[in-house]
């Protein structure tokens, strides 16, 4: 989050006139229940978000790793900056000291800025998963992605941790006056702009430019998918599946000619073969079994006395061509692979929804803020005091609505929450347990 930019006056107020803002009785109550609520919502959405990936097997999903590294930067955000925040305000100025100051505002724009950055790294993850399903997806593994969060976390740590921290050592003194509590190097005009730039309005035009691709390669994949029309993922795999079709093939036509072989010593007549183009091949003929009482001991094993009783009253066989015997091998790969798609499409959908709700929560909570940073280069006392507070707030509201977003658009962190929340996963896991023992879990609750 970008540094918090307040008009020239108020930084250039003196130790004894400290009192920024006041506020009438009803302003502090309305203020600290509103923020209250919006902090304990936050918390207790975020945890349920990490307490859904550690009991629910089904959404440890790579995906979902970079959404539990979102929920631990908007935890962090609902506990310490929101709170301290709030109190600012109501207080009109910083009553915990300067070093409480500097680390409170790292912490508050490392975790913001790691929000960013993992939604940075989701949007390139999203569009890699679409342009590149085969190749990038064989690389996509719990173990990158927990490098990927890593580094999104480091690189926010170096960004912000020590210039807020150390700024003083470098110029020689505090820019900030005594009991307020800003970012010392937004003092200047020029550093706040470029810091908004760089940390708000690149990362949301590279999303929204890889956001569009992926739409547009969701759309493309989504129309080949569709019955009668190849995808293009299988233009990536042809030898893949003509491999699994010929592999099918082979098989079959081995083991049509075992049996022809032990249909062949089965009898001690020379079959009379017909080559014919109507499908059938080839044809033997068999003497009865009435004729040939000794022809199952030819044979070393079973097969040839179950063909002899199965034609024993037969007096020929056709056997069926190469292709009219591989169509239904061929029907049931195809319809496989097909399932395979559509499985692999819901996911892709799913993941795309998730994105898009984060991605348009993150653009409208931190839009207003960033647009007053660039109006307050120009005019720092365009915008009043409180103006600011709002904008400011509004950034924190992202960590409040992300969880909503995760549970609108997956059902399967909407079932996890609900259960989490009435206490039933614990009954869950019980009847889930009785049920690989062989018990039904409905009848032992009747007969107790």
């Amino acid at each position: 989050m970008e540094g918090e930019v307040v008009p020239n006056s108020t930084l250039n107020a003196t130790t004894t006139d400290i009192h920024l803002v006041t506020h009438n009785l009803w302003e502090v109550i309305t203020i600290a229940t509103v923020s209250a609520i919006v902090s304990i919502i936050t918390i207790v959405g975020n945890i349920l978000v990490m307490l859904s990936f550690k009991v629910n097997s089904q959404l440890k999903t790579v995906n979902n790793y970079y959404l539990l590294s979102l929920a631990a930067a908007d935890l962090i955000i609902g506990v310490f900056s929101m709170n301290l925040y709030t109190s600012y305000i109501l207080m009109g100025y910083w009553a915990l000291g300067s070093l409480a100051c500097d680390l409170w505002l790292a912490l508050d724009y490392v975790a913001s800025n790691a929000s960013v950055m993992n939604l940075l790294v989701i949007c390139f993850d999203r569009y890699f998963s679409i342009t590149r399903p085969l190749t990038y997806r064989a690389k996509r593994t719990p173990r990158r992605a927990a490098i990927m969060i890593g580094l999104a976390w480091l690189v926010s740590l170096i960004l912000w941790a020590p210039p807020i921290l150390c700024w003083q050592y470098f110029v020689g003194k505090r820019t900030v006056p005594e009991r307020q509590c800003q970012i010392q190097f937004f003092s200047e005009p020029v550093i706040t702009f470029g810091t908004a730039i760089a940390a708000f309005y690149i990362p949301v035009s590279v999303m929204t430019i890889l956001y569009c691709r992926i739409y547009k390669g969701k759309r493309r994949w989504r129309k080949d998918s569709k019955p009668g029309r190849r995808s293009f993922t299988d233009s990536d795999r042809p030898s893949k599946t003509t491999g699994l079709l010929r592999t099918a093939r082979e098989q079959n036509n081995q083991a049509r000619r075992l049996t022809v072989h032990q249909l062949s010593r089965s009898t001690p007549e020379e079959p009379s073969v017909a080559s014919q183009k109507s499908g059938k091949c080839v044809s033997y003929k068999f003497k009865p079994m009435a004729q040939e009482p000794h022809a199952e001991h030819h044979s070393n094993n079973g097969d040839s006395k179950m063909v002899s009783s199965a034609f024993s009253s037969a007096e020929s066989m056709t056997l069926p061509s190469t292709s009219s015997a591989s169509k239904p091998i061929d029907a049931t790969l195809k319809s496989q692979i097909t399932k395979r798609k559509r499985l692999v499409l819901i996911k892709e959908r799913k993941a795309a929804q998730t994105l898009s709700a984060i991605l348009l929560a993150f653009i409208l909570t931190w839009t207003p803020y960033n647009i007053m940073v660039l109006i307050s280069t120009f005019c720092s006392d365009c915008i009043p005091l409180s103006l600011w507070h709002l904008g400011y707030w509004l950034c924190y509201v992202n960590s409040t609505v992300n969880p909503m977003c995760y549970a609108l658009c997956n059902k399967t962190f909407q079932k996890t929450f609900r259960m989490l929340l009435l206490c039933q996963w614990k009954k869950k896991r019980l009847q889930e347990k009785l049920y690989w023992y062989g018990q039904n879990p409905v009848v032992s609750s009747k007969m107790s």
